[in-house]
């Protein structure tokens, strides 16, 4: 079967995809030195180098730009999940821990970001509900790689789907925490290696 390539985008296309990375990054470079709060549109768009009324063409808000910018950083988490596949269906604990240290770094490194989720939620409590579709997403995702990961229609897959949230927001609990705690060496291994462990069960448990 001969497939048909892939429409390239149009230079406007391109241009306003670049402008919208620029938003984005010159957004997360001011939130990391100020805070959401305190910045300013106007001080957005001096950053990404365009004017106010083009900020406006790609978002109707401040709060708009934030939703973007978290949709955007939890398709890089689902990422994260894909190495958890490559681990294996039935990992060991042992197996788990390094993926485990990745996230916790992935998490330190973008303490700016951790810190806008706190800041959007408290802002705008629905958007819990699209991290709830993102979290499908992944699952939905994840299904395709791992066998833990496919739902039934039933009651015991949806226990299971909520399990699936639960050890999620476990994950990501912990790794905020390791990254903003002053935790000693000693506290994050016990800390990884009971989580590795809670991986693990989840994904070697009978469907």
């Amino acid at each position: 079967m001969t497939r048909t390539p892939a429409r390239r985008p149009s230079l406007r296309e391109a241009q306003r995809a670049l402008t919208r990375d620029r938003l984005r990054s010159g957004a997360r470079d001011l939130f990391a030195e100020t805070s959401y709060i305190e910045a300013t549109i106007d001080q957005i768009a001096v950053r990404a180098g365009v004017g106010r009324a083009t900020f406006y063409l790609h978002y109707e808000s401040k709060d708009a730009l934030l939703r973007d910018l978290l949709i955007q950083d939890m398709t890089a988490h689902r990422r994260l999940y894909h190495r958890l596949a490559d681990v294996g269906p039935r990992p060991t604990p042992e197996a788990v821990r390094p993926w485990i240290r990745r996230y916790m770094q992935v998490f330190s490194e973008r303490r700016a970001a951790v810190s806008l989720f706190n800041v959007v939620i408290g802002a705008d409590p629905a958007f819990l509900a699209e991290i709830t579709r993102q979290r499908d997403a992944l699952f939905d995702d994840l299904g395709g790689r791992l066998e833990a990961f496919r739902f039934a229609d039933d009651a015991r897959g949806r226990s299971r789907r909520m399990a699936a949230h639960l050890l999620v927001f476990q994950v990501e609990q912990f790794c905020t925490h390791a990254a903003f705690a002053d935790w000693d060496d000693a506290t994050c291994d016990d800390g990884v290696a009971q989580l590795a462990s809670a991986v693990a069960t989840f994904l070697a448990a009978p469907f």
